[in-house]
């Protein structure tokens, strides 16, 4: 049991690495990346221009505070191997409080989002998200020669 949450961890670990790495490279990837998300939630939401104003502002404050979660992991997950095993023990402990807290938001803004989408629209959210987030990884996955990410025709991503 142990052993599949550590490797759960180090899983999240590496996806998040990979893709705050690829965004550190610059800014233009970065948005270039959010474009991407933004077309495929809308082209997946399928969203009325009433939705899409107020979707939007809820959409982007649910990601920041996401974010301010996963760059607490982050850091919790630096240097593990200059820790001593009960100070990993309590950062170990600390990243599932996170996770906690990530349910506790979800669970909030899935009430928020459905005052704005219907149900179905909120399922089409989720797929959406977790369909970018393979598409990003399969992108990364493809890297050139050079450690960079081959990002050509990052525009065209949910072809």
């Amino acid at each position: 049991m142990m052993k599949k949450l550590l490797n759960y961890i180090l899983l999240s670990i590496l996806f998040s690495t990979s893709v705050h790495g690829l965004c550190a490279q610059g800014g233009e990837i970065k948005e270039r990346i959010e474009a991407a998300k933004v077309g495929l939630i809308t082209q997946q939401l399928n969203l009325t221009s009433e939705q899409s104003k107020q979707f939007w502002v809820v959409y982007n404050k649910y990601t920041e505070e996401i974010e301010g979660l996963k760059k607490q992991q982050r850091e919790l997950q630096r240097g593990f191997n200059n820790k001593s095993d009960d100070q990993l023990r309590k950062d170990l402990d600390k990243i599932l409080e996170i996770r906690e807290k990530e349910i506790v938001l979800e669970r909030k803004y899935q009430q928020e989002f459905l005052k704005v989408i219907n149900v179905r629209q909120l399922a089409s959210l989720y797929r959406a998200e977790k369909m970018f987030k393979a598409m990003l990884l399969q992108r990364i996955a493809k890297r050139d020669g050079k450690g960079r990410g081959n990002l050509e025709g990052i525009d065209d991503i949910d072809d």
